[in-house]
């Protein structure tokens, strides 16, 4: 029998151990209490028990992380850390859960926003209500390609948060709009994670074009990943890209990554720099409270999603 609730920051060690058992090894930061403070001090935060004459367990887990809209009248969410404990799978405890998730949150947001990776929890999404909207695969290249990309000199680098945060102009170029209080949150206060921040700016000072990277480890490969990128300059942005390229090949990483749906306009500038689609996709999923969601195009990177 599962019973399903809002979760505290009392359940905060029960979490962490049931992610232990569902991941194992797998993101091993998200096991740390500060990540879990981060990552959810705003989000609403749903588990179902296992009701047994042994008492209480928390089997499965997910939370909702309220995110800024680039339309300031929606209120949207992004369901993040989905996971049910192994005992507890194909028991309907995820789908129940859902389903208690999107019920409790129905006054509070327009629509909530997945990041479905794990073929698993595809089948509770789709049976609760949520919609596929697109499915993007990660864009990969070789860090090195033997000279076959003649590389830009590098530009400016940044990790001033003033200059970062003034780029009001490329704030459309994504799927969630990039506030100040998102930037400092996703980049700037991650206790686990470190970004690398570039940023060029034209001859009159302004922020023409931002890249912010990561190193990190992609199917088993040391990978400089490309984690979030807005422009109003092509050739700004596409000397960015080739640095990134070019601090993956010094730093020794096999390859670089780019997640970037078919809309956003830096999809075009990864191509011509040898970037192609790998078998590894994130489906997006929407459920929509009354309100039909944010029309195409989709204009996404890993920076809208919890990841990287």
């Amino acid at each position: 029998m599962y019973q399903f609730r809002e979760a505290t920051a009392r359940d905060r060690a029960a979490i962490l151990a049931l992610r232990e058992r569902t991941y194992g090894d797998v993101d091993p930061e998200k096991r740390d209490p500060q990540f879990w403070d981060w990552e959810f001090a705003k989000a609403r935060v749903f588990v179902g028990e296992e009701v047994s004459e042994g008492g209480r367990t928390i089997v499965t887990h997910v939370a909702l992380v309220p995110y800024a809209g680039c339309d300031p009248s929606m209120r949207v969410a992004v369901a993040v850390d989905a996971m049910t404990a192994p005992e507890a799978r194909r028991g309907g405890a995820y789908g129940g859960l859902v389903g208690y998730a999107n019920h409790a949150v129905s006054d509070d947001f327009d629509s909530i926003h997945g990041y479905q990776i794990r073929k698993a929890v595809l089948g509770s999404m789709l049976r609760n209500g949520w919609v596929s909207a697109e499915s993007i695969p990660v864009l990969v290249r070789p860090a090195s390609l033997r000279g076959l990309l003649k590389m830009s000199v590098a530009p400016r680098t940044s990790t001033n948060r003033p200059e970062i945060l003034t780029r009001e102009n490329a704030a459309e170029m994504a799927g969630l709009a990039r506030t100040r209080e998102f930037i400092e949150w996703r980049f700037f206060d991650n206790p686990r994670w470190s970004y690398r921040v570039t940023g060029t700016r034209d001859h009159e000072g302004r922020l023409v074009a931002w890249l912010v990277s990561r190193r990190t480890t992609l199917k088993a490969f040391d990978t400089q990943a490309i984690v979030d990128i807005a422009f109003t300059d092509k050739r700004a942005a596409l000397r960015l890209i080739r640095d990134s390229i070019a601090e993956s090949k010094r730093l020794g990483c096999a390859l670089v990554a780019a997640f970037a749906s078919r809309a956003h306009p830096a999809r075009g500038l990864l191509l011509r720099c040898f970037f192609l689609p790998g078998p590894h996709r994130f489906r997006l999923l929407v459920y929509s409270f009354g309100r039909p969601p944010r029309p195409e195009p989709w204009q996404l990177t890993w920076a809208d999603t919890d990841h990287l």
